[in-house]
């Protein structure tokens, strides 16, 4: 017999023995109380709903019935993972995460996940939430009655507790035929109902992290007034960007997304983090830890435990990110708005710290024209009054938008290192959208891939002949004027002494560039209208004489008509 076929045999056995004791619970309930959840185990068949090709060896569900033969990523509640021995336990644990990260992914109100590991005749039980995951003793349900009990308890569990006790968040109030609802009450103390998009705007990908999700939203029978719903898991130490951006709406500081209310969410009156919430203080710190020795660990990653804290912020402000513009002129018009936000959030006593292609908004419905582009994400903003202490000395930020000093751990964050972030955000967009122009070859892909010292030096060397980022342009970017305005952006951020200026200088350097730019492409825009309407109008003399042709043909051929009538008739 084959390892392979040897390797099924033993999991289609262990499986058999699992789906026996589901059976039998399931066969306890009485029809009019039938479970809601199922076990089903199809370890060949492919879920639905992730990207690529991934199968589950077994799965609490609900929602699915007996004889359907696929089954979506949505409705798996307990994933079980399944090895042949006990030596493969780091294995299964990985595929499982791998698996626990599809499920976050498509159930965005979740808090954590648990899953089950099966190795030989033992079990496993693990908890995956934004801080990791922590897992119980092993436990034989083979080797006698106790255990065979104590694993029936847990399997009846699975099948039948509150959803809330497999991870999902009760602040989201959902009823059938509805949407999900969120209660909150904001500074003015009215409680005020808002009704929630099902698919969120922006889903954070991986299991450990801050996890933001955002969904818009909107007062419960009134759709005309639209809010922007974002949920993370925050360090506990961290400030609140709730308090910051409270702080700056009342200053009336333009093109920042504006405040609406924030808390820290709280189930029976206690506050959601992951050690004693989530974790329910269980004592997990002195525990044995698991690595994966076929892949080193990350030097620059630290494996130890951040306690979050699940935090929830609701803004005015709806918008799309940047890269999803229209046009050149456009693109610059955003940017500028966002600069000028940028610098008013620094006059305000913010330094903002993560510009990136998603953290630069767009709204062209917007009735305030301060808000047709804004800034969002203060995650990692901090009081300028700290950018020299050891929070400023923190590498902070989306790695490939990262200034070149800052992947070189040279100086502390600055405007300076925000400003550069601008710039990569415009070549970027260039270089990448829209997605279906975009040159397979561009290499600006691997960025994130690359060790921060080797991507710093490949941004100088592009930031010194910026026309090889403009050549990559696509066909909606490639405008001789924005290529202009890259380079000159390109020469002043190059400058060796750009970091002892004046930050007002700098601000009115870079907008003056990108003002100088759209002022051109305007001109270019009205000039092809002129050229259009012209165009339109040579056309529609054109036709004009045609059918005045038309119409003395036709009146000449009448005329030659009516004069033979009259020939006969004589």
């Amino acid at each position: 017999m084959s390892k392979r076929k040897e390797s099924d045999t033993l999991q289609g056995s262990r499986l058999k023995y699992i789906s026996s004791f589901a059976a039998h619970l399931v066969n306890q309930t009485t029809p009019k109380n039938p479970m809601s959840r199922i076990w089903r185990t199809r370890p060949h068949t492919r879920v639905e709903g992730v990207d690529g090709t991934r199968m589950v060896d077994g799965a609490i569900m609900s929602g699915v019935n007996a004889t359907q033969k696929t089954y979506h990523i949505r409705d798996v509640l307990v994933p079980f993972a399944l090895k042949k021995d006990k030596q493969d336990r780091t294995k299964a644990v990985i595929g499982l995460g791998k698996y626990v990260c599809e499920l976050f992914k498509a159930q965005p109100t979740r808090s954590f996940v648990v899953g089950v590991t099966v190795l030989e005749s033992s079990i496993q039980i693990w908890q995956f939430d934004r801080s990791g995951a922590i897992g119980s003793e092993p436990v034989d349900f083979k080797s006698d009655k106790p255990k065979i009990e104590k694993f029936l308890d847990l399997m009846l569990c699975f099948l039948t507790c509150n959803k809330e006790l497999l991870g999902f968040d009760p602040t989201f109030i959902e009823a059938q035929d509805r949407p999900a609802v969120l209660r909150i009450k904001p500074q003015n103390d009215v409680n005020q109902e808002l009704e929630i998009e099902p698919r969120p705007v922006f889903r954070a990908s991986g299991i450990c992290g801050r996890a933001t999700t955002c969904w818009k939203a909107h007062p419960s029978g009134d759709k005309s007034q639209e809010f922007l719903i974002k949920d993370s898991w925050q360090p506990e130490q961290r400030p609140k960007e709730g308090e910051m951006l409270r702080i700056v709406t009342e200053k009336k500081v333009p093109h920042v997304a504006r405040y609406h209310h924030h808390e820290d969410v709280c189930v029976d009156g206690r506050m959601v983090d992951i050690k004693s919430h989530l974790r329910r203080g269980a004592d997990f710190q002195n525990c044995e830890k698991l690595t994966d020795k076929e892949k080193p660990a990350d030097l620059n990653v630290q494996n130890e435990f951040i306690n979050r804290v699940h935090r929830r912020l609701i803004l005015k402000d709806v918008g799309k990110p940047i890269w999803t513009v229209d046009s050149p002129l456009r693109l610059l018009e955003a940017l500028e708005g966002c600069i000028i936000g940028h610098q008013a959030l620094f006059a305000a006593g913010y330094l903002h710290r993560d510009i990136s292609a998603n953290n630069l908004m767009v709204n062209d419905q917007a009735d305030d024209p301060h808000y047709r582009s804004f800034l969002i994400d203060l995650d990692g903003a901090i009081h300028r009054s700290m950018s020299n202490g050891d929070d400023g000395h923190t590498r902070t930020g989306t790695k490939v938008f990262m200034s070149i000093s800052l992947l070189r751990g040279r100086n502390p964050h600055t405007p300076v290192d925000d400003l550069e972030s601008f710039f990569w955000v415009l070549v970027w967009i260039g270089i990448h959208y829209p997605k279906d122009q975009r040159n397979a070859i561009s290499g600006l892909a691997s960025w994130n891939q690359q060790i921060p010292k080797h991507l710093a030096g490949i941004k100088n060397e592009y930031l010194t002949a910026p026309c090889d980022l403009t050549n990559l342009f696509t066909a909606q970017y490639c405008e001789k004027h924005l290529s202009d305005c890259v380079i000159r952006f390109a020469q002043l951020m190059s400058n060796q002494k750009i970091r002892v200026w004046k930050y007002q200088r700098l601000y009115e350097e870079i907008l003056s560039i990108l003002r100088q730019a759209q002022g051109k492409l305007r001109e270019q825009e009205t000039l092809r209208e002129e050229e259009k309407l012209r165009k339109q109008e040579t056309l529609r003399e054109e036709e004009k004489k045609s059918r005045t042709g038309k119409k003395r043909k036709k009146a000449a051929e009448n005329k030659s008509c009516v004069e033979k009538i009259q020939r006969k008739a004589a």
